[in-house]
């Protein structure tokens, strides 16, 4: 089989997950951890450049390790290396290996590992990355990167472009940097279900491209989010937010959106990798799905999120009330939100339909919310309903329309000898039975009027 020179190089950054499900972004405490899987096999022996590639790959690698403990000691690394146990005759599939695991300072003996090591073997990729993800510390909080330097594909049967869906279903997403040389177009396509494709031509394209994976990888990766109001302003805030990890639909950050004393929405330290969907708590929730983070840079997510202001409440200030209102979207059965009166709720700005738990119910249709502003729904203040019977009895009120008929609007079921009710103003009939008499002809019926901040007394 004819082996290209390539070399490759994946980064992917894994963040570990809370006890509760929820992901840490608190940039000062967490750990950059960067893991090499070197590449050892027989062909990295071949001629390059003046030298030969593992030569020139060990070198610039201990450069670069050195270089980066020197000015960030938050930086840990860890060396795998594949196909240096067994010689190439043997085939060895499975010939990979954690050389140097994760400590703080350890430049020194990733170098030392690196100036021992002889390339002689297979090139077991998809295995080796496979192997990696167990070799990262238990620590929630970090900040995890891989780097996988090769020159040549996949000799072992392994599929890389498999490998990278398997990950995607652990939630890992693998998002490499291939730097080759000599790739004819289809086989720089080959790459494409994992990567972009780079060209090194030279010992200086390798140093170039190894320094702006290290940088990606060191890097944070910073987002804000902005929730644009009608007139294309993203100043909308103090909405609730929730980011769901694309595959499994699995909670990873849940914050409330909120803009510093310059008006910029906060900094958010999210992991960069696989896909989100963002659902914003709004009344009704607004959600954006397929979300993919650029590693290493600023992100910058926008939703549009107009919002006007519902204020419910009585024509004249009424002290206790437990009055609340159904709001549901105008032409929409399902219930949207039970807000209480005398209350300020913000929504998406649009129609809607409100119905009042008050007896008797009021229903408002097509009542329209604007950006940025507050509508007021008022109702007439309620009056009271005394009601004395002799006995209990079976008793229902009913509500003069605008027909002239009567409507059903509140049954007692067994009314107690004393009754006492809040009421909206208007004209009602009282039925009411003894529980006692089996007669219907036993039947009452009281007509009364009922006023704003009335007492009304009925006796049965």
């Amino acid at each position: 089989m004819r082996r290209s020179f390539l070399y490759i190089i994946t980064v992917f950054l894994l963040l570990g997950i809370e006890l509760n499900g929820q992901e840490r972004f608190d940039n000062e405490t967490r750990v950059n951890r960067i893991l090499f899987i070197l590449d050892a096999s027989g062909s990295m022996k071949t001629e390059w450049d003046g030298s030969d590639r593992f030569q020139i790959a060990t070198d610039l690698l201990a450069k670069v390790v050195d270089s980066i403990e020197r000015v960030d000691r938050k930086v840990e690394f860890a060396l795998r290396v594949y196909g240096h146990q067994s010689h190439r005759s043997l085939k060895n599939c499975q010939d990979s290996r954690l050389e140097v695991p994760f400590k703080k300072y350890n430049s020194a003996n990733v170098t030392s590992k690196l100036e021992s090591l002889t390339p002689q073997g297979h090139t077991p990729i998809a295995f080796s990355i496979f192997q990696s993800l167990n070799d990262f510390p238990n620590d929630p909080y970090s900040k995890n990167a891989i780097v996988l330097i090769t020159d040549g594909l996949e000799n072992c049967g392994g599929d890389i472009c498999a490998l990278g869906l398997e990950l995607e279903k652990r939630h890992i997403t693998m998002r490499p940097f291939i730097i080759g040389m000599g790739l004819d177009s289809t086989e720089q396509s080959s790459f494409s279900c994992i990567g972009t494709y780079l060209d090194a031509g030279s010992k200086q394209g390798f140093k170039e491209a190894l320094d702006i994976v290290i940088s990606q990888a060191r890097k944070n990766t910073t987002t804000h989010v902005n929730l644009i109001k009608a007139d294309g302003k993203p100043n909308e805030t103090n909405v609730e937010m929730s980011f769901y990890n694309s595959h499994s639909d699995e909670i990873r950050y849940n914050l409330l959106h909120t803009l510093d004393k310059s008006g910029l929405p906060d900094t958010l330290f999210l992991n960069p990798l696989g896909k989100y969907d963002l659902e914003v708590h709004s009344l009704p929730p607004v959600q954006k799905d397929d979300i993919r983070l650029n590693p290493g840079k600023h992100n910058i997510i926008g939703v549009d999120l107009p919002m006007g202001s519902l204020r419910l409440g009585w024509s004249k200030i009424e002290l206790q009330s437990n009055v609340q209102c159904l709001v549901r979207q105008h032409g929409v059965d399902s219930t949207l939100h039970i807000q209480d009166l005398n209350t300020s709720m913000r929504y998406l700005t649009g129609k809607y339909d409100l119905e009042f738990l008050t007896v008797p119910r009021r229903i408002y249709e097509g009542v329209e919310l604007k950006q940025s502003k507050t509508t007021d729904v008022k109702l007439p203040n309620q009056g009271k309903l005394r009601i004395v019977s002799a006995e209990p009895g079976l008793a229902s009120i009913y509500e003069k329309n605008k027909l002239g008929r009567y409507e059903k609007v509140y049954d007692f079921y067994l009314m107690e000898k004393r009754e006492l009710l809040e009421i909206l103003p208007g004209k009602y009939m009282i039925v009411y039975k003894p529980k006692s008499s089996y007669d219907c002809e036993m039947t009452v019926k009281r007509y009364i009027n009922v006023g704003s901040n009335a007492m009304v007394s009925v006796n049965l």
